[in-house]
Parts: structure tokens; C-alpha cells; sequence
């Protein structure tokens, strides 16, 4: 399990603590809800601060400027995140699919958003395992999401996930090579509105 939900599913437990204890001592389960409320809230925020917000821009300097590098260490954890998705890797992957002559819903809409649809365990439904190895099922068309993690774009910047266990300080890549070997350094050029070089 990710630290992150480690320490929230952590959060989310003192909370119910925070509240029983509230109702305990007597308070009443008005004062009881708040105080499980503020603590579940609490929880929440302080996660996300930390972990999405100032861990994984850090995480980000760190690969771009050369402290830590990157490699993939086929763990699936990726596999396990929202993939959203572009129009043209949307075309693709249902071409592949109607190729391939799936019949299963492969891709999940809401309004103009497209994502991959994921298995009730959370996993992408293209995720299968050779070996106890997690494989890509459309590795070679995957869409441009999968291709760029561990970054990640937020707004007109990008993060990298803290949590990735192919960072490296000595093994791995470098953000260039990454950038060239996934072929996304267009991508990230538009997404951060800058040039890279």
C-alpha cells in the first residue's frame, strides 16, 4: 500500500477515535461528529498538502535538475492510478479493442472526460501479469498518461509522484533521457509552455 493512503487510512481511523472519545467524554454526538469531522478533514488536507502537492513538485525539481534519477521497475503501481485520456488515445485504444474484439467497456466518460476504466481492485483493465510481473495489455499504444508517469501534469506545470518506486538517486534515467525515450518531450513542452532544452 502507498504511504500516502497509509497514513491517511491512518487519519481517517483517528478520527472515528476522536469522536468516540468526544462521545465518551460525554459531549454529545453533535460535538462527537465535529470532532470526527475535523479530524477526518484534517486527515485529508494534510495528505494531500504534503504528498500532492509540495512532495511531488519537490519530486519533480529533483528529477529535472538532475538529483534523482528514474527507471522503471515494472512494480504496476501506475496501473493503479486514473489514466485520463486524450481523443487520439481514446481513437486508438478503441480500435485496438474492436480489433482484438473486446467487448468489455474499456474506456469511462464523463461529459467531454475520458479515462481508462479500472476493475473494482482499482487496477487499469488493460493490467495483466506474466510471471507475477505486472504487464501493460496495450503497451505499445498506451495512452499518453501512462507514457509520462512519473510525471504528472497540474495545470501548466508538472509533479512526479513522490510515491514512484523508480526514483533513484544512481540508478535509472535522466529527465532528458525520459523525456526521449517515452517520446513526450513535445508533450511536456506544451505543458509547461516552455522549451526544455
Amino acid at each position: 500500500m502507498r504511504r500516502d493512503s497509509l497514513i491517511l487510512r491512518i487519519g481517517y481511523a483517528g478520527s472515528a477515535v476522536a469522536g468516540a472519545i468526544s462521545y465518551l467524554a460525554g459531549l454529545g454526538w453533535t460535538v462527537s461528529l465535529v470532532a470526527f469531522a475535523a479530524v477526518a478533514i484534517m486527515a485529508r488536507v494534510s495528505v494531500y498538502a504534503y504528498f500532492e502537492r509540495y512532495l511531488a513538485f519537490r519530486t519533480f525539481d529533483n528529477f529535472a535538475s538532475g538529483a534523482v534519477r528514474y527507471g522503471c521497475i515494472a512494480c504496476g503501481a501506475s496501473c493503479h492510478l486514473r489514466v485520463n485520456l486524450t481523443k487520439p488515445d481514446a481513437e486508438r485504444i478503441l480500435k485496438n479493442a474492436k480489433e482484438k474484439g473486446i467487448r468489455e467497456t474499456v474506456i469511462e466518460r464523463s461529459g467531454d472526460r475520458l479515462w481508462l476504466k479500472r476493475r473494482s481492485n482499482g487496477a487499469c483493465v488493460f493490467l495483466t501479469y506474466s510471471e507475477n510481473v505486472p504487464r501493460c495489455s496495450i503497451y505499445s499504444i498506451r495512452p499518453m498518461a501512462c507514457r509520462i508517469y512519473p510525471l504528472v501534469p497540474s495545470g501548466r506545470s508538472l509533479k512526479a509522484d513522490p510515491m514512484c518506486p523508480g526514483f533513484s538517486k544512481i540508478r535509472g534515467g535522466t529527465f532528458k533521457e525520459h523525456l526521449v525515450t517515452q517520446g513526450i518531450a513535445s508533450h511536456v513542452r506544451n505543458v509547461l509552455g516552455k522549451d526544455l532544452a
